[in-house]
């Protein structure tokens, strides 16, 4: 059984009362945890120290603590040890450990040895002074498996005064997750810097740049992890540290999720020598499959034998790793490597690979000296393959691919879609669709057909629709494919096609709108051979049937439709068709134009929208806006001019009047009223184009840019605790009282029309999203089926122009963690108490917002039992249910058990995120 300390025990033997002469060794280490078991929380542990091998000290009797409580000594509890001479004085000692963490959560690992070598300049008494260094990483059912970055270069590169010093940790992440790196400063023990750390860029040491420029310079490149000293003035042993932070999108955000720190030691001498010089093959984009052969070429200016080496995730990783040769030789120069990666489907993701190589020379005296150069290679997904697309019933659209060459590793097939051809070829390294297509559907990697049923609507006839696939690759290393091909289907025309949706009068009573359709130009006339009438339907709302009514059947292709609401209505339109009365089938939906000012700073934002079957953006149409006041004398509304022609390709469905078009500033004190012109077409010959339709006429005042002030929000209740006490077990349905004041005491405007209230469930941090809308007689709301009690809200204060106030005080509430367990139980089937479970009554006794629990359970000798974590059961059971069974499942004997674990909380509060839980249970039989 592996020895345990205390903390205390621990902290002794670090810092101790006597503290002995301690020899001096180490120069430089990392910590590397890699999980080995998706099944368990196992993790094998790399500690990995460079010493100096003129010390008669071995490396690894200091102690590695695990982030969760517990510490080993490295030296006598690791799996596995390894020593290797790496030249220059310098050692590499690999130590591995496995350990198994107890549940989720973020764990810093953390290794302390004594002691660092002798006479490093840039802190004091390094000879007894610990060497400490630390790595986190994040165990977090819902993101994932994590790993923390590998490093594959040794920190072992020399330098030369007056000559910028180069290093590159060569790290890879792998699970795909980014990198950035950033400047540390070397520690001695947790959260504890070395004594008198100065940077060795600062004037003690360093005086200019190697071009003579000051002053000096320390930094790593935050993207390629260059860590550069540009330049070293003075000749000794100086120890830096940077700290390589792995992160991950989640929700589409990028979230930190770990970390390792690398103490490193830079060596550096008096020396003419120079530094060799890399040429490295320009950066690459292949697709997975490609066979990749460059030459990586060196020299060196004093002529003397250079050694290239090829570090970086492409020589590491297991599924056809690149190579190169020839390996660890010195050549006269100039020389060459040949560099050789066979690329395969599971090399496709998001980032680029990063090469690292590394040139050093083999002078006659003096150091070598290094250049590292990254060399990027980006491997993308092949492009889908269409195989047939076919025009279906109903007009809809079969569409048919060949299976994909990447379907073991691309995780879904996309299937984007846009009216009219846009026939672009990708440029290189383009993955994914360009702007203008709709997203239409998603299938898995083993069906290679979809049905485009478009909404249920069916696609419209005369319309001319092209689609392309892209492949999908799963996160975290994300990707996608090059865009397949274009290929497209133009919609018969069996049926009446509707061409305008014009509204001919503005009214809430009297208003008109004109429609206008075609006969089914395509239709079979031997099996319908007319003639042909039509019903024509009006529905509210840019789509759907609300309020449909029949306007009648008729001979005729147009209609004024009269009594409408067009002021503050939008209508839709179907068209029958019907063959000696009788219904063959029935046209797409066409809506009218709704247009929308939004006020902005003495100025009018005007957007329209609509639902029609025809195309409305195209290049050659540009859409028409009309406003009926040219200067602030004009007084007559019935006089309107054309201001703006807008390409709505490029600027979308909206138009913003700030008086620029005539140079005439828009009056806060004056109505302005618009109305727009859409124009688009269908891909059928015949029709007379562009098609066009006017919006409804609609006025806006300018304002000036005040804000109205921002209210002061309440929370009224009701307390979780008491809450929750009434609630029964699993309840997840809650709810906020919330009030709120208006405020007018600052100079903001007072005119309001409403009040918009925001909520999030994460914290003041989260991002905050509009729950609801009142009007400005409003002043409190019920907030009901929340699915937690958690969360924080804010309110807004809008005045009749549409301008929002700044966001009020936010309010915060948080759950209330409630988990209780039993000290007792009687396991003798009689269907009372016989297991080991959380208390589920009375109500105020139930779990609530419990996330996982973790436990084991040891007898009077310490010997386990029992071992319970919830993530790991099928439903993530917290209630633990527990037989009275040993691991075999055998009839453990009456007596007292001791349980330890943890329980984790849903809350906002990271100080109560997680419990101890640590008690007796009794078993009575």
């Amino acid at each position: 059984m592996k020895l345990k300390l205390s903390l205390v025990a621990f902290f002794i033997s670090l810092f101790g009362i006597v503290i002995e002469s301690f020899a001096t060794h180490i120069r430089a280490g990392e910590i590397i945890a890699e999980r080995i078991s998706v099944q368990t929380l196992t993790y094998r542990i790399t500690v990995v120290g460079y010493t100096d091998t003129r010390s008669s000290v071995v490396f690894g009797p200091g102690r590695i603590n695990f982030g969760d409580g517990r510490e080993e000594q490295l030296n006598t509890e690791s799996d596995f040890s390894l020593v290797e001479d790496l030249g220059d004085q310098i050692e590499k000692n690999t130590f591995v450990i496995t350990h198994t963490f107890q549940g989720p959560g973020r764990y810093k690992i953390r290794f302390q040895e004594f002691n660092r070598n002798d006479l490093t300049l840039n802190m004091d008494n390094s000879v007894e002074t610990p060497f400490y260094v630390e790595t986190e990483i994040n165990i977090d059912p819902f993101i994932g498996v994590n790993n923390s970055p590998v490093l594959t270069i040794p920190p072992v590169d020399n330098g030369a005064v007056n000559v910028r010093y180069i290093h590159n940790p060569g790290a890879y992440d792998p699970d795909g997750d980014s990198l950035s790196y950033v400047m540390d400063i070397p520690k001695q023990a947790f959260q504890r810097e070395v004594n008198n750390y100065r940077s060795p860029a600062n004037a003690e040491f360093s005086k200019s740049k190697q071009d003579g420029s000051t002053p000096a310079v320390l930094g790593i490149d935050p993207v390629f992890g260059d860590l550069i000293w540009d330049a070293p003035g003075t000749a000794g042993q100086f120890n830096v540290a940077f700290r390589i932070i792995e992160w991950r999108k989640i929700d589409g955000k990028f979230e930190q999720i770990g970390y390792v720190v690398r103490d490193m030691q830079i060596i550096i001498e008096n020396s003419n020598n120079r530094r060799p010089e890399l040429i490295l093959p320009p950066d690459l984009c292949v697709e997975a499959g490609t066979l990749i052969e460059e030459i990586i070429q060196g020299s060196d200016p004093d002529g003397d034998p250079i050694k290239i080496e090829v570090y970086g995730e492409p020589i590491e990783i297991n599924a056809s790793p690149a190579d190169y040769s020839p390996k660890n030789t010195f050549q006269p120069q100039p020389g060459i490597v040949n560099f050789k990666w066979q690329t395969v489907c599971n090399h496709v993701r998001a980032r680029e690979y990063d090469v690292r190589v590394r040139i050093s020379d083999q002078p006659r005296s003096g150091p070598s000296l290094v250049d590292i150069q990254t060399w990027r290679i980006k491997v993308v997904g092949p492009p889908p393959v269409w195989d047939d697309l076919i025009q279906q019933p109903g007009r809809t659209v079969e569409l048919k691919w060949d299976p994909y060459v990447c379907a073991n590793s691309a995780s879904e097939m996309q299937i984007w879609r846009r009216i009219n051809s846009d026939p672009y070829v990708p440029d290189s390294c383009e993955t994914g669709i360009r702007a203008g297509y709709e997203l239409v559907g998603i299938t898995d990697m083993k069906t290679f057909n979809f049905t485009d049923l478009n909404g249920g609507e069916g696609l419209a006839p005369g319309n001319t629709y092209c689609y392309r696939l892209v492949a999908a690759f799963p996160d975290p290393r994300s990707g996608q494919s090059i865009v397949s091909e274009e290929i497209c289907i133009t919609i018969d025309v069996d049926v009446p096609i509707i061409t305008n949706v014009s509204i001919e009068a503005t009214d809430t009573q009297t208003g008109e709108i004109f429609v206008k359709w075609t006969p089914p130009y395509d239709i079979d006339k031997t099996q319908f051979p007319g003639p042909y009438t039509y019903e024509l339907l009006r529905s509210e709302g840019f789509t759907g049937t609300q309020n449909r009514t029949s306007l009648g059947i008729t001979s005729d292709t147009l209609f004024t439709d009269t009594g409408l609401n067009t002021e503050n209505l939008v209508y839709n339109y179907k068209v029958v068709l019907l063959d000696q009365n009788i219904k063959i089938d029935t046209s797409s939906s066409a809506s009218s134009v709704r247009l929308e000012p939004t006020i902005i700073n003495e100025a009018i934002e005007l957007k329209w929208a609509f639902n029609v079957p025809w195309n409305n953006q195209i290049s050659q149409y540009k859409h028409e806006v009309w406003r009926n006041r040219t200067d602030a004398a004009a007084q007559d509304e019935d006089t309107f001019v054309k201001i703006a022609e807008v390409d709505v390709t490029t600027g979308g469905f909206k138009y913003l009047d700030d008086g620029s078009f005539n140079g005439v500033p828009l009056k806060k004190e004056l109505d302005y009223c618009y109305y727009v012109i859409t124009k688009g077409a269908y891909n059928v010959d015949g029709l007379v184009y562009p098609l066009e339709n006017k919006s409804q006429i609609t006025c806006a005042k300018p304002d000036d840019n005040r804000l109205p002030c921002a209210p002061v929000l309440t929370f009224e209740g009701p307390e979780c605790a008491a809450f929750v006490a009434e609630q029964p077990c699993g309840s997840n349905r809650f709810e906020h009282d919330l009030s709120w004041e208006p405020d007018f005491s600052g100079d903001c405007d007072d005119e309001l029309s409403g009040y918009r209230l925001y909520f999030t469930p994460d914290g003041e941090e989260g991002t905050f999203n509009l729950i609801g809308e009142y009007p400005s007689i409003q002043t409190a709301t019920k907030i009901t089926n929340l699915p937690t009690y958690r969360g924080c809200y804010y309110i807004t204060a809008v005045d009749r122009s549409g301008n929002e106030s700044e966001p009020s005080n936010i309010v915060c509430v948080d759950n209330c963690p409630v988990y209780n367990l039993p000290n007792a139980f009687t396991p003798n089937g009689d269907g009372n108490n016989d297991t080991f479970i959380a208390f589920d009554n009375p109500f105020s006794a139930c779990p609530r917002f419990v996330t996982a629990v973790d436990l084991f359970i040891v007898n009077r000798w310490g010997a386990e039992v029992f071992r319970y974590n919830s993530l790991e059961s099928n439903e993530n059971d917290i209630f633990i249910r527990w037989d009275g069974k040993d691991k075999n499942g055998n009839d453990l004997p009456a007596g007292t058990y001791f349980y330890s674990g943890k329980v984790y909380f849903d809350v906002l509060d990271p100080a109560l995120k997680e419990r101890e839980l640590k008690g007796t249970i009794q078993i009575l039989r």
